[in-house]
This record gives C-alpha cells, sequence and structure tokens, in this order.
C-alpha cells in the first residue's frame, strides 16, 4: 500500500511513503490508550492546579470529582519510601525531561505502582513552571510493592476501627510516630515492645514500619494528653540508649478518618526531624496550608503586548529522514526590558471582561504573518489557544492577515490542542472554516485521549502531532512503544502526516525514523530562536 503526504495546502510535495501491503486493523487512540492504562496530566507551577486527561478517573479508578486537583495533593498520595521523598524537587533535578516511579495511595488497602514520566518547563530560577506528563499504572503493581506498604495498610486498617470506636464511645485515639536516632538500624520488634511494655493498655498496638521507624497507637488517649505519652515513651527508649524523634495526631480532635490521621502524624515527625524538638504534636496553625503561587497578573500580560516586546521564538521542525528543515514551530518570547533576559511568555490568570489568550494569538499571528511575508521559503506552525478559537473575532482576524499577504496562507499552519474534541460539532465548523481560507491544520497531543478514530477520519487535518510526553516512554517496556506506534499506524492509514514532538534524544529520533514518523521536533532538531520585533504599528486598544 502506498500513500501520499498531504498536499493539499502546499507543505507537502505529495512524496510516496511506502506502508506495509498487510497491516492489522486501525486501532482507535482511545482504546490504545485504555490499553497502555495510563492518562495525561498538566500541572502548573503558578496555579499549583492540575489538569487530567479525559480517562483520568477510569484510569486511577476514582470519581472524578475524587482526582487529585492540585500537585501538592497528588504529593500527599505518593507512599513513603516508594519513590523519591520530594516529587516536585525529583522533577525539578531532573531537567527538561523526567521519569519517576513511586506508590499512589488511593485508600487505606488500595495502593497502586505507577511510573510518572514527562517534560517539565523550566523557570529559569532552578525551578519548573510547568509540567506535562504521562502517570501509567504499572502492571504487577502489587508484587512490585516494599513490604512497609503492606505493614501501612494494616496500621491503617486497624486506625480506621478504633476511630470508629472512638466516634461511637465518644472518646479518643492517639497516633504516635517514631525514628530512632543512634544512625543505625533500630532494635528489633521483639526488643521495642518490650522497652515500651510499661507504657501500653491492652488495646494499644505497636508495629514496625521500617528498620527505624515505629508507630504506637493508643486507644484511649485524647490530644490533650499526647504531649506526656510521647515524653514517656522517648524516656522508656532513652534509658536504654536509644535517642527518638516523634510525632503524634489524635482523634477525632484532628482527623475523623485513618489516612487524615497517619498523614498530619506523619507530618509532626517531619516537623519533629526538622528542628531541635524531640517530640511534636500536630496542631492546626502549624501546619496551614501554603499558599498557591500567584499566576502572573494577565495586566501584565497586556503591558507587555502594549509595549510591543512580544516577539517569535521559532523551533525547526525536521524530515524525520533527512534532517533538513521544512518549518517552524512558533513560541510567544518576551523580549527583556534593560537588565532583563526576557524569555517564553508565562501564563496569567483569566483577564476579566477579555479574552486575553485571544489577545496573544492576535499579535502571534501578527508577527507570524509578516515573518512569512518578509520570508517567502518559511513556513510557520503557528499554536492557537481554544478560547482563540471559539472566539467571534479569530476567523476574520484571520482573514484579513491573509488577505493582506497574498501567498502565505500555503505557509501557515494553524496548531491546535486535542482538547479542542471536547466539542467536536463546533470544532468541525472552524476547522472546516480554516481549511476555506487554504491553511493548514495541525493537531497537537495526538493521543492525549481526546481523538476518536471517527474525528480523524472526518476533521480536515494536515499532521498529528503526537504528544512529547510519549517520547519518554520508548524506551520502556514492549507495550509503551506498541502504543507509540499505533499512533503512527493511525495515522498512516488516514494518509494524515505525522510529527513527533519533544524528541530530546538521537536514538528516540532514529528509531520514530524507522516507524515512519514524518517529522521531528525538540532539541534534537534545535532550540526556539527568538526574531527580533518587526517595526509594526501600534495595536488597537479593543486588542489591548
Amino acid at each position: 500500500m502506498t500513500r501520499k503526504r498531504q498536499g493539499r495546502t502546499g507543505f507537502f510535495k505529495g512524496a510516496t511513503l511506502t506502508r506495509p501491503t498487510h497491516s492489522p486493523p486501525v486501532a482507535d487512540p482511545q482504546a490504545a490508550l485504555a490499553a497502555l492504562q495510563g492518562t495525561i496530566y498538566e500541572w502548573d507551577a503558578a496555579s499549583n492546579a492540575l489538569a487530567w486527561g479525559p480517562n483520568a478517573a477510569e484510569v486511577l479508578n476514582l470519581p472524578p470529582d475524587a482526582l487529585p486537583p492540585t500537585g501538592q495533593a497528588l504529593a500527599g498520595l505518593v507512599e513513603p519510601g516508594t519513590g523519591p521523598a520530594d516529587r516536585a524537587g525529583a522533577i525539578a533535578a531532573a531537567g527538561r525531561a523526567y521519569d519517576l516511579r513511586y506508590a499512589l495511595r488511593f485508600g487505606t488497602d488500595r495502593v497502586v505502582m505507577v511510573r510518572d514520566a514527562g517534560r517539565a518547563t523550566p523557570d529559569g530560577q532552578g525551578g519548573v513552571s510547568a509540567v506535562r506528563g504521562f502517570l501509567r499504572i504499572e502492571k504487577a503493581s502489587e508484587d512490585m510493592l516494599p513490604g512497609a506498604v503492606g505493614r501501612r495498610s494494616a496500621l491503617l486498617a486497624r486506625l480506621n476501627a478504633d476511630i470508629a470506636e472512638a466516634l461511637r464511645f465518644s472518646h479518643s485515639i492517639t497516633l504516635i510516630l517514631g525514628r530512632i536516632e543512634d544512625g543505625e538500624d533500630g532494635p528489633a520488634p521483639e526488643r521495642l515492645a518490650r522497652l515500651l511494655a510499661p507504657m501500653m493498655r491492652r488495646r494499644d498496638l505497636l508495629t514496625a514500619l521500617g528498620s527505624d521507624r515505629f508507630a504506637m497507637v493508643l486507644a484511649s488517649c485524647a490530644a490533650w494528653d499526647a504531649a506526656s505519652a510521647m515524653k514517656r515513651l522517648a524516656g522508656l527508649l532513652a534509658a536504654h540508649g536509644l535517642p527518638v524523634k516523634l510525632g503524634a495526631a489524635s482523634a477525632p480532635e484532628h482527623a475523623l478518618g485513618a489516612m487524615e490521621l497517619l498523614r498530619l502524624a506523619e507530618q509532626a515527625l517531619e516537623t519533629a526531624l526538622a528542628g531541635p524538638d524531640a517530640t511534636v504534636l500536630h496542631e492546626a496553625r502549624r501546619r496551614a496550608p501554603q499558599p498557591a503561587r500567584p499566576a502572573p497578573d494577565p495586566l501584565d500580560t497586556v503591558h507587555i503586548l502594549n509595549a510591543r516586546r512580544l516577539t517569535l521564538a521559532l523551533q525547526p521542525v525536521v524530515d524525520a529522514q533527512t534532517r533538513r528543515a521544512v518549518l517552524a514551530h512558533a513560541q510567544p518570547f518576551v523580549v527583556g526590558e534593560p537588565g532583563d533576559q526576557g524569555g517564553p511568555l508565562a501564563p496569567a490568570r483569566p483577564l476579566k471582561g477579555a479574552n486575553l489568550p485571544l489577545l496573544v494569538d492576535a499579535r502571534m499571528l501578527e508577527l507570524a504573518a509578516d515573518h512569512l511575508a518578509r520570508r517567502p521559503d518559511a513556513r510557520v506552525s503557528l499554536p492557537v489557544a481554544p478560547a482563540t478559537l471559539r472566539d467571534g473575532e479569530w476567523l476574520p482576524m484571520l482573514a484579513a492577515h491573509l488577505g493582506a499577504r497574498p501567498g502565505i496562507e500555503s505557509r501557515l499552519l494553524i496548531e491546535l490542542p486535542e482538547s479542542v474534541l471536547r466539542h467536536p460539532g463546533v470544532t468541525r465548523g472552524r476547522l472546516d472554516a480554516l481549511k476555506a481560507l487554504g491553511v493548514g491544520v495541525v493537531l497537537s497531543g495526538f493521543g492525549s485521549g481526546y481523538a476518536t478514530l471517527a474525528h480523524l477520519r472526518h476533521l480536515p487535518i494536515d499532521i498529528l502531532k503526537i504528544d512529547g510526553v510519549f517520547t519518554r516512554i520508548l524506551c520502556g517496556s514492549t507495550e509503551d512503544r506498541l502504543f507509540v506506534r499505533r499512533l503512527i499506524d493511525i495515522a498512516q492509514h488516514l494518509g494524515i502526516a505525522t510529527l513527533a514532538d519533544g524528541v530530546d534524544d538521537e536514538a528516540e529520533a532514529r528509531r520514530l525514523a524507522t516507524w515512519g514518523v514524518d517529522y521531528l521536533q525538540g532539541t534534537v532538531t534545535g532550540e526556539a530562536e527568538p526574531l527580533p520585533l518587526p517595526g509594526l504599528l501600534p495595536l488597537r486598544a479593543r486588542r489591548a
């Protein structure tokens, strides 16, 4: 079977692509993603907001309203001892691309091992400003879990029962967590039990959580008495040469559920380990939630637009076989003021009464159109926000720029995220209008779970841009590689060109080219370079 690359708007020259003669039936991209048991997510550092892909609730087996809404909430589900102690710190330390494994606890007896791989956007200060990742449930995950996870599950089951009884009979329980501080493994559980026997009652529980960590459940101990209980415990161990750090929380004073009680006790122990106090009891005011770092002020973005400090940064997109540049991917770049180097435009909060993405995309369109008019050999892929596509001003604005610069339409591609297919009917009309103007259409984030085979058959798409997070899993399991190959096969069967995003490794580039990907984008093809600002007329007041 032979297919030709798309040539409806002049981007491609009709080069023949040879495909296998006996190919398996085309899979649906949503079905392929479901088989992989993974979901896309996006995290914004400024707001701490976490946005999940359309299949996240199904993959994680949670109600949609129970999905972690923030990065902090997701970090709180990470089971201690199963991966990096600081997930956000591990992502920042990894640089642009990260690949982590850890366990998530979704309930008293439900813990799953996950692989978390993706791409981070550095903030220029040693941290990250945004993350786009792929969270996948590891098969046979129960066999991969450390033994300490089972002990924590047993502890949580016991806490659930004790809290229920405490609520029924109007008394309190206290959970004390401890770590032996002698620099070696702690005493054997049997010895620890003998040392602490003088303070334990019949229904109390002592259990080891690790070589140097333990938990004690005092089945009838109120919060007001927890501090003295910790001092007695520390004294018993110190008398035998075992210095200890302790953290505690009580129910129902501090928590009404086992997982929350354990989390608060762990936080109290962390505070003790980090400070001079040997014992710390949870206090609500001690662990006030950290306010999210505010997103950039939208008026700052308007100021950047009005000061004409926004320019294009162009990253090369190359032919996968020849490595010749075929087009450039546009990104918004802020030209720095005196003493400031500038950098990528940071996402801002919504601006009341205005479509801020439209204002930014309008300036980007103006700059891209001007660049194409000056450079008759250039081709540009211009990302456009879903809010811009939906706005009634966008298509007339695009038509005006194309009319003022005849001939550039065949060299301009409008790039839209796959999430626009949340509303396929409206999107189809907008895409048809784009094609009527003569521009090309790129669907980015391909494979994230919004596109169906029916969408791809009927929508006028020129290029499917495979989500960059999937290039991070090429070195994983056979199932990971098979998923990426299925995405490529789907596009090939439909006669749609493919572009792999986020290709940072030469081995990845060669493998993708062998599989039939048409174009590559990433650090392997070159960094994005900002263009000098042309002299353009000031924006009209209605735009900014």
